[in-house]
């Protein structure tokens, strides 16, 4: 708040003069008095000077109209001012309207943004205009304007230059309160809390993405799988109750079941039943061979 009162102090406050002392050949002296201030339109600066040529006078006129760059700079830091006091009356003494439904950290989110672009651009065509008013009023240019001045019998001297200290600390304020508001973006996002709710759901690698799909791929396949075993031990039981034979729903029936269809005719799996109990085994090698049987005559 501090540095935009500077800014547009320095640069809204400013005046600048110049002062020539024209000597004729014939020991005439005018002294010439060219003064300008903001918004600089120098086409209206205007100043009388002798033409050493009896008492007839010239009227010139400087160039460049540079107030569009000059205003905008000032209203950019007048209103950066504003919204800094208002901000601040907000933030100390109306605490919970500020945090109401998270406005006021969005809106103060938002309008650092906007304004953190406005100095920047303001204080670059400030900068660069400021260059421009430096140059047409440069006093070796006004020199060459005045007719008196190009003539060498005649004596020019320069007594007062304009001074430049306060339009170049405008421009230092400007970039200054650029950088100020640059970096309040942080803190203004912090306040918005967005970055909680990033934080929440966190974006996946894309070899994570792929780590889960291969999960997701293996747990399905392995469901279907126990599925198709269900229905096959169910169709199994239900065509072959017709002659009397009912399969045991024993648990090792079941996670013999999730075994593809090949391996239940094989000796190896012969040889791992042998294992269990001899009267589960006579009646699941019976069941199991007449399952094969019949899916061979389906076949």
């Amino acid at each position: 708040m501090l540095f935009a009162v500077l800014a547009f102090a320095t640069c809204g406050g400013y005046s600048g003069q110049i002062m020539v002392k024209v000597e004729c050949f014939d020991k005439t002296q005018n002294n010439i008095s060219i003064s300008f201030n903001y918004p600089f339109r120098l086409q209206e600066v205007h100043f009388s000077a002798l033409l050493c040529e009896g008492p007839r006078k010239e009227t010139l006129f400087l160039e460049g109209d540079y107030a569009s760059s000059a205003q905008f700079f000032v209203t950019v830091s007048v209103l950066a001012f504003l919204y800094s006091l208002l901000a601040t009356i907000v933030y100390f003494f109306y605490q919970n309207k500020y945090r109401e439904k998270n406005r006021g950290p969005v809106v103060d989110f938002l309008v650092t943004l906007v304004f953190s672009s406005l100095w920047l651009v303001s204080s670059i065509s400030w900068a660069k205009t400021l260059s421009g008013v430096k140059t047409v009023t440069d006093v070796h240019q006004i020199l060459l304007l005045l007719s008196a001045c190009r003539a060498q019998e005649n004596l020019c001297e320069v007594l007062q230059e304009p001074i430049w200290t306060n339009l170049n600390m405008s421009v230092a304020f400007g970039f200054l309160n650029f950088f100020l508001w640059a970096g309040n973006i942080w803190f203004a996002y912090k306040e918005t809390g967005l970055h909680k709710s990033i934080k929440r759901y966190p974006s996946r690698t894309p070899s994570e993405k792929r780590g889960s799909f291969r999960q997701y791929s293996q747990t399905s396949f392995d469901q279907s799988g126990a599925g198709f075993g269900q229905r096959l031990y169910n169709q199994g039981s239900f065509d072959l109750s017709s002659g009397g034979f009912s399969l045991p729903q024993t648990n090792l029936g079941q996670a013999i079941l999730y075994q593809q269809r090949i391996h239940w005719c094989t000796s190896d799996f012969k040889s791992f039943l042998m294992k269990r109990q001899k009267t589960e085994v006579i009646y699941i090698l019976d069941g199991l061979r007449a399952s094969c049987h019949f899916n061979k005559g389906r076949s």
